[in-house]
Formats: C-alpha cells, structure tokens, sequence
C-alpha cells in the first residue's frame, strides 16, 4: 500500500504524525508512506527506506475558506491529494480542515460512477461495542432519495468489508420508525431502499436508537447527519463533565470516585474517538480518510490503519461494483 500523508494541517501539528509513522512502520514492513510537509520538521522520517517526503512549506489553516486551496496550491494537504490525483498513492490521509480537505477531494479527483454526491461517513462507538456507521455527516446539506440510496449501498459495503460484518443491518434515519413517516425524500427513499436485494434493510430508525448498536448503518442527509453528530458529542461532553463535577462535590464523593475508577475507565475508553481512526469521505476513486483536527499519535495511527483497511479489502472497487 502507498499512502499519502498531510503532516502539517492538524491542530498539533507535525510531531504527532511522525510520531504515528514510525509506529505504523514498526507493524508494516512493506506499505510505502509518502509524507507532505516541511522537510524540516520531517527529518526523523528520512532513514526510513519505506518513506518519501514531499516538502510542502505552506500550511492550510483551520480557520481558513475553503477558496484557500485555488490560493495555496503548494501546500501540503493540496500535494497530498494532487498525490492521489496523479495515481502516485492508493488512498490519502489528512486531519486538517475538514471543508477544504472535502473540497480539494471534490476538485482533483473523480467520483464513482453512479455516484450523483459524494458523502462523509463517522464510525460512532455503540452500547454493544459493534459500532455504527452514520452517514452523511455533513458533505450536503440536502440530499435526495437516489443519492441516499448510493450511500446506503456504500455504507453497506464498507460494513461488510472492513468491518466484517457478514450480513449488515441497514436503517434510514427519520422521525418515527413507521414507513409513512418524514417527508416525501424519507418516504421515498424508503421505498427504494425496501425494495433493494443488495442491502439488509430493516427500515427507519430515531435519533435515540443510533447508538444502541442494533444496526450497522445508518443513512441520513447530511444537515441531519452533522446535526445528530454533534448533539452525539455535545452530550457525551456534557456528561462526562458532570460526572467529574458529581465525584468532586465532596470527600464522600471523593472516595466513590476513587472506587469507580476502573468501571469509569472502561466506559471511557468504551467511547474512546481515537479508536475510530476517523471519518471516511466515500463516493471518490480512493479512500479519502479524514483524522480529527485534535487528533494525537494514537489516533492519526489508526486513521493510517482504517486507511489500510480500506485498500487491502479493496472496498472502492466493491463500492463500484454494488453502485452498478
């Protein structure tokens, strides 16, 4: 595998992505790594024989419009994808600007056939531990029923290929888990999707319900899907905020914490992001993986690992073949 890095558009930085390159080295002896920065602060990669490093010395910035990458073509995350557009790599990785890494995907490479939008897929940690793929997550702001049933198709193959799932659980996010219910895009694609053989469709499904982990995937348009994202980790914050609140109100409560700690831990690490590796932005001729802006070593590591994944299972062809 040739995998291109962004090493610089992150909120951390370079460090954390060297950091995670040689980690993933030290397990990949024969994947090949082609790392955009600046060469400087790239250095501890050179005697590396599985590493090309591409200077890129200009940065895209979080805060910056995403008319920044026709301004600043030698930056490192428009080299990465320029990377994957010259077929020089087989997927590309970045955990910067999430609007300008869609766009620059939208601009230099091609979308599957078949595929009207592309969309943006988060994995979302559930109660059972088999997780949840939700998806759009924010690419469109409005869809319409052919385009979500492209990406339940695709959601569906990547269930069953990287995440071996044998047989997955496909659900439409709606108001109510009745088949009338929504509007007339909902109802709609409903009836597409139940009338489908190529997905395991078992219908509607509500907010409350994504993170039970009855279901695999979970199709949306991408304003709900941003919307029921963010609520997600606003109260996942909001909770664990509380409960540190809760254990330190009082010496009592001080003593339960200390208790607790283990049983906390595991839930912790239960709905642990870094496990995620990242979001995927699917419906493009190569993996395209998107790491948290605040991501560490150990997460941009199992961005690198999910992006392995992808094309060792060779998940874009099968998308191809399952969009047909």
């Amino acid at each position: 595998m040739k995998l291109g890095i962004d090493a610089m558009s992150g909120d951390l930085g370079s460090a954390i992505v060297v950091e995670a390159c040689r980690s993933f080295l030290s397990k990949n002896k024969t994947d090949e790594l082609y790392v955009v920065g600046k060469k400087d602060e790239l250095l501890a990669l050179e005697s590396y024989s599985q590493v090309t490093i591409i200077d890129a010395q200009e940065v895209l910035e979080m805060t910056e419009n995403i008319l920044a990458i026709r301004r600043k073509k030698e930056s490192s995350m428009v080299k990465t994808m320029m990377l994957a557009k010259n077929d020089e790599v087989d997927a590309v990785l970045s955990c910067g600007n999430t609007g300008a890494y869609y766009a620059s995907a939208m601009l230099f490479l091609k979308r599957l056939e078949d595929v009207e939008k592309s969309c943006l897929m988060a994995m979302l940690p559930t109660y059972n531990d088999r997780g949840v793929a939700l998806l759009d997550v924010g690419a469109n702001s409005e869809n319409t029923a052919e385009q979500l049933k492209s990406f339940a198709i695709m959601g569906s193959v990547y269930a069953k290929n990287v995440r071996k799932v044998s047989n997955p659980k496909v659900a439409l996010l709606n108001i109510g888990a009745e088949h009338h219910k929504g509007d007339e895009v909902h109802q709609e694609t409903y009836k597409l999707l139940e009338s489908m053989q190529e997905i395991n469709f078992i219908g509607n499904i509500e907010g409350k319900e994504i993170l039970d982990g009855d279901v695999d995937v979970v199709v949306t348009d991408g304003f709900t899907g941003n919307v029921a994202l963010k609520t997600i980790e606003g109260v996942a914050k909001v909770l664990v905020k509380s409960l540190k609140d809760g254990f330190m109100s009082s010496t009592r409560t001080k003593v339960g914490a200390v208790m607790a700690k283990p049983a906390l831990k595991q839930l912790m690490s239960k709905f642990d992001t870094k496990a995620a590796g990242g979001a995927l932005m699917i419906g493009f001729v190569k993996p395209v993986i998107k790491a948290h802006g605040s991501s560490d070593a150990i997460a941009f590591e199992n961005a690198m690992n999910l992006a392995f994944d992808m094309v060792s299972s060779n998940v874009v062809d099968k998308m191809k073949e399952g969009l047909k």
